[in-house]
Order: C-alpha cells, then structure tokens, then sequence
C-alpha cells in the first residue's frame, strides 16, 4: 500500500506541475509569440533530457526505419502540441486549456479506434460521450459573440492535444524496445528542429521574441524546470511504480491546478458551469482507466 501510495504522489505532482504550465504560458505569452516560446522550452527541456539520459542514448543503436518513425511522431510532441497549445493560450484560459488538455487520454482512445491499435468497449464509448458534454458544458462558459477568441483559443489547444494524443497511440512500442528517455530525447530533435525553423518565418527569435522582464525569465523557469523536466521525472517514476492506469486518474489534478492557481496569479474567473464541466471530463478519463484496468485483469 505505501508503495503504491508513492506513485500515485509522484503522478499527482506530475500532473499538478502540468496544469501550472498552462499559467506560465499565459504570462509569458505576451512578451514573445508562440515558435519562439516553443523552440525556447522545449528546446532546453530536451537538452535536460539527454544531459541525464547522454551515456544511454549514445549507447543505443536503432534501425534506420525506427529513427525515421520516431522522428516522425516527435513532432506531434514537441512541434505540433507546444506550438498550438501556447498558440491557443494566447487567446483562451489556462483554465480551459487544462481541461482540454485532460481530454488527451480520451482522444487517445480515439486514435488508437482508428487505426486499430485498440478495441472500443461500452465503457470507453460512454466515457468519450461524457467528456464531450463535460467539454460542452465548460467551455461555454463566457462565450459570446462579442468573445468568440476563446473559441478560436480552445480550437488551438485542441489541435495540439491532438498531436500529443498521436504521440502517445504511436511511441509505445518505440518506448517498449529502447525506454521512456531514450524515444523522448530524439523525439525531441525533429519537434525542436521544426519550432526553430518555425520560429524564423512566424515568430522573432532574433528580434524582440526574447527580450523577456523578469517576470518572462521566471515564467521559463517554470515552464523548463518545475513544468518540464520534473514533471516528466515525476512521470516517469510513477510509471515505474504504479500502472498507466493508476497514474492516470491522477490528471484531474492538471485542469484543477490550472484552474486554482489561474485564478490566484492572472485572475481568470472560476464558474459553478465550469466546475460542472471539469467533474464529467475528470469522471469521463476515471471511466475510460477503469474499462481499461477490467481489460488488462
């Protein structure tokens, strides 16, 4: 029980640490546009990686056809998802950018439907159906016409759930042969590689994009260190615990932390229709864990 009771602290930290991300971004998205901000933190969180990882990767030797694949779905992490989730959250809430973000396991699911990878169930279904009414219910929060942004912002953060969801469906058999880092570090090398070059079209990384204040230099901190590395230590170390399972109904502490520590730094409005939708995203992912634990038993 304690062992268990250890990994299901180290996921809750991860996922708390994730859900301040989405505030950090929002403070720090003002002063640089959204490449930048990608290549920046992603880019030092990748160099964090190999540095504990170094003796590891170099010693791995994979096929020319499982670089090509890893490279490929590196992308979806480290290009499509950070770009379009700071893109996003220039426009929408960390708040409902958390509980977007807390969908992933569900469009998981989806992904994996599609191509096969795994079998739909009634309590997977129901699970989709009751996130997508819990979405619904949340992110009509506060939309008018006169703020159609947030819509624009949640279709963004979307977007890149979407890419981290293919990452998750497709890197587990690269992440079974050569472990958790190694896959991480050279997914990390195609994703970093696309914002950098992005970031020279779209974005300044040379002009203005980072000339942050102080409080922009702390907001990467936090975004590179807390809501980086150790987030994704904290993963890992529960993944060695605990099951995949058990770690992730812990993620309904990410939109909780965003939503909480939104409002205390940046004064983003809480409402009883938000809090509505977050409980039915949060019980849709408990749903669809436990139809996958009856499985696995």
């Amino acid at each position: 029980m304690r062992v268990m009771l250890t990994g299901i602290l180290f996921a809750s930290l991860s996922a708390c640490l994730g859900g301040t991300t989405f505030v950090f971004t929002r403070i720090v998205i003002p002063q640089t546009d959204p490449a930048t901000l990608s290549f920046l933190r992603y880019g030092l969180i990748g160099f964090i990686l190999f540095a504990f990882s170094a003796k590891t990767v170099l010693s791995i030797s994979m096929p020319k056809r499982d670089v090509i694949g890893i490279l490929i779905i590196g992308l979806g992490m480290f290009a499509i998802f950070p770009f379009f989730m700071a893109f996003g959250l220039s426009y929408t809430t960390a708040a409902r950018g958390g509980l977007l973000y807390a969908t992933m396991p569900l469009a998981t699911i989806i992904i994996a439907t599609l191509f096969k990878i795994e079998r739909p169930n009634l309590a997977k279904i129901l699970a989709v159906i009751l996130a997508i009414f819990g979405v619904v219910t949340a992110i009509g929060t506060k939309v008018s016409p006169d703020n159609l942004s947030l819509l624009k912002g949640d279709s963004l953060v979307m977007t890149g759930v979407l890419g981290a969801a293919v990452f998750s469906v497709f890197s587990g058999k690269y992440m079974a042969k050569y472990g958790n880092l190694p896959v991480m570090v050279f997914s990390a090398i195609s994703g970093v590689s696309s914002t950098f070059v992005l970031s020279l079209f779209i974005g300044a990384p040379l002009d203005g994009s980072l000339s942050l204040d102080g409080s922009g230099w702390f907001a990467i901190f936090m975004l590179v260190v807390p809501g980086g590395a150790l987030m994704m230590y904290a993963w890992g170390r529960a993944l060695m615990i605990i099951s995949p399972t058990q770690a992730a109904i812990s993620l309904g502490f990410n939109p909780l932390t965003a939503m909480l520590l939104g409002a205390l730094l940046i004064g983003e409005e809480i409402t009883l229709q938000f809090i509505a939708g977050f409980l039915m995203v949060v019980s849709a992912v408990v749903l669809s864990n436990i139809s996958l634990k009856g499985r696995q038993g």
